[in-house]
């Protein structure tokens, strides 16, 4: 008879977990996906190596503080990365479309990827994420 309950008791641990992870993925919203976006270094993620090539990049808010960036190729997620929400100095400086923008941080070797939601999007307009990537010298 206990081991009957032990069984219970672990599958609804189990259903729970699966329950929360689900609500999780599912408030992640997205906002914009570029095509086919150059990364033009070898990126350092999660302990393995993102090649330099052509990748799709999708931005996602979880909610009003979280921003995420996908990185996928061919439909497939390779990676999730967890950036953070930027202000604007002036909002004469916010562009009318979504824009990406990277720049190389050489000192610290950071790819440092910037993005704009712009005025003009439908959903979630005027949001400004950076997302800061160690990248490894050729």
């Amino acid at each position: 008879m206990i081991l009957k309950g032990g069984k219970t008791a672990c599958c609804l641990v189990f259903i729970f977990i699966l329950f929360f992870a689900v609500q999780l993925t599912a408030q992640m919203n997205p906002i914009y996906r570029f095509k086919k976006v150059a990364i033009p270094v070898d990126l350092n993620i999660n302990d393995s190596i993102l090649p330099k090539g052509e990748y799709d990049l999708e931005f996602l808010r979880a909610n009003p503080l979280s921003y995420y960036l996908r990185i996928m190729k061919q439909g497939k997620i390779l990676y999730l990365i967890q950036g953070e929400g930027l202000l604007y100095d002036d909002p004469k400086t916010i562009p009318a479309k979504p824009t990406l923008k990277m720049s190389k941080n050489k000192d610290e070797k950071l790819l440092i990827i910037v993005f704009e939601s712009g005025y003009r999007t439908n959903i979630y307009g005027k949001l400004k994420a950076s997302y800061r990537l160690e990248y490894k010298e050729d």
